[in-house]
């Protein structure tokens, strides 16, 4: 029988003591598997196994916002939608423009538009 990996302990090995939201992401791999916390997150395995073992090299400040959105309940106050989960912030911002309905519209130009919450360009908070 193969023994699935402890996330927990390899986040604690990797960070010594782990962010909460790296802690929430190494739980829900435990209880789920790495593939579903990946895709819940919108991410690929390989992406979440880095993040927990401390060796991603890209923005980790955009996985704890979708982290703390998805697995520990963080909200937004959208200037189009109201209150939403930070990681569908993260992932509203991403969208193209849409041209389908005038919903879709809104939120393009309001990520791009000084929205507080937005890290695009025309954002607030701008990488």
């Amino acid at each position: 029988m193969i023994e699935r990996p402890d996330f927990l302990v390899r986040a604690s090995e990797a960070w010594g003591e782990p962010p909460a939201w790296v802690l929430a992401i190494a739980e829900e791999a435990n209880r789920t598997s790495l593939k579903q916390t990946a895709m819940r997150l919108d991410y690929s395995a390989s992406t979440i196994s880095q993040v927990i073992s401390a060796t991603y090299g890209g923005d980790l400040s955009r996985v704890e916002r979708i982290a703390n959105g998805a697995l520990m309940g963080a909200t937004v106050e959208c200037p189009v939608l109201g209150e939403i989960a930070r990681n569908r912030c993260e992932s509203e911002q991403r969208k193209p423009r849409g041209v389908a309905n005038s919903t879709s519209l809104k939120l393009y130009r309001a990520c791009r538009s000084g929205c507080v919450h937005s890290h695009l360009k025309g954002g607030r908070n701008a990488e």
